[in-house]
């Protein structure tokens, strides 16, 4: 029996929820920045500072932050550190940073890290390990908690030469992200960073494509459809490779979209070889209530996946009317299992497992789902 493959996570519990209350919001500020690390002869020092200076004028709930340096001797001069301590004693709240070490960068001189920044409470945070390029390179997630609902938050950075690679890279980030929302459902699912390919690229296509497993808006896009939204080179932009991308259950809608971070400073071009993205989201009045969100299904209801044909993962639907315990399998023609999806308790409400079929042979599947005294099945077909 194959059992369903869960990528490699590391957690860190925070019981941040308890320290300070959250605030009501009546919009939620991301943005993404690449801060070119410590590149010699770049100005770190001046540099950094005029980062926080902006982010301070900007003022984000959520940074998804690349290329974040620090010295390897005693980590103190860390980027992610210096932004965290100066927006905290600023601001008067305590900020979150979660970081991930990627590979040591600018011939050896510097460790380097993508990171996620946040004001709002994080319950928990890990990261995948992606394929190796260049350098090796991780998606970092953190579950956060906002006014809106629960917030699935995901940030990267992808190899910056071969294509080939970034794909690989893209499909690891869609296969953790699909694990990742249905152990932990949120209101949406933010994914951003520095991605070193432009929109018609398929690295981007495969996360904004209708018939992805996870399908992203491009919020800069959907927000400027008119507008190229280039991020590099800061002093001259002819590319856009820095995206905020979102998927949301209803509750969420764009405001605004803009490239930020674009102001020079005396002696050095920019703060960073990248322009920012901001992206400003607001509740979405036209979806229905928390109230009404919580209410009961009237019946068990499992749903055909989606995408079918697929290959190599799909999504599995299903609803719930009550609390009950499920199991989820995935069956071959001949009634042997392939796959255990789920054998657990769950609350009330509509559900979702990732399917991925690498290790499967190509052909025709069963998944069957019981609950209680329902038992239902469905067909799926899996194209290799």
């Amino acid at each position: 029996m194959i059992m369903i493959r869960y990528t490699k996570m590391v957690y860190c519990f925070l019981i941040v929820g308890m320290l300070w209350p959250l605030a009501a919001q009546d919009s939620l500020k991301i943005v993404t920045y690449n801060l070119e690390g410590m590149k010699p002869g770049s100005d770190p020092q001046t540099r950094i500072q005029y980062i926080i200076q902006h982010l301070k004028t900007i003022n984000p709930d959520i940074i998804g932050v690349q290329e974040i340096n620090e010295s390897p001797a005693t980590g103190s001069d860390n980027q992610a550190k210096i932004i965290v301590d100066s927006l905290s004693a600023y601001f008067g709240v305590p900020y979150f940073k979660y970081i991930g070490f990627t590979h040591v960068s600018w011939d050896n001189q510097f460790n380097e890290y993508v990171g996620i920044i946040s004001k709002l409470p994080v319950q928990q945070s890990g990261y995948d390990q992606l394929v190796t390029g260049t350098f090796p390179r991780k998606v970092l997630w953190s579950q956060i908690i906002t006014s809106f609902g629960t917030l699935n938050f995901f940030n990267t950075h992808l190899d910056h030469l071969s294509s080939d690679i970034r794909i690989l890279q893209v499909k690891g980030i869609i296969s953790y992200i699909s694990q990742m929302e249905s152990i932990y459902p949120p209101i949406a699912s933010i994914l951003t960073g520095d991605f070193n390919d432009i929109p018609s690229t398929p690295t981007i296509q495969l996360l904004t494509n209708p018939g992805t497993v996870v399908k992203f808006i491009d919020s800069y896009q959907f927000a400027n459809p008119f507008s190229l939204g280039y991020t590099v080179p800061a002093d001259a932009p002819s590319r856009k490779i820095d995206y905020i991308f979102y998927k949301s259950t209803g509750q969420l809608e764009i405001k605004i979209s803009k490239i930020v971070m674009n102001e020079p400073y005396s002696g050095y071009n920019y703060p960073s070889d990248h322009l920012g993205v901001m992206t400003i989201f607001t509740k979405n009045t036209t979806a229905r209530t928390q109230d009404t969100d919580v209410k009961a299904p009237a019946q068990f209801e499992l749903s055909q996946n989606y995408p079918n044909p697929f290959n190599p993962a799909t999504i599995i639907q299903f609803i719930l009317p009550h609390r009950s315990f499920v199991t989820l399998k995935v069956y071959d023609l001949l009634g042997r299992e392939i796959a255990s999806l789920l054998s657990e308790e769950k609350r009330e409400g509509r559900h979702q497992v990732s399917f991925d079929a690498s290790s499967v042979a190509g052909g025709l599947y069963i998944y069957k789902i019981t609950a209680e005294n329902y038992t239902d099945s469905k067909r799926m077909l899996l194209i290799k």
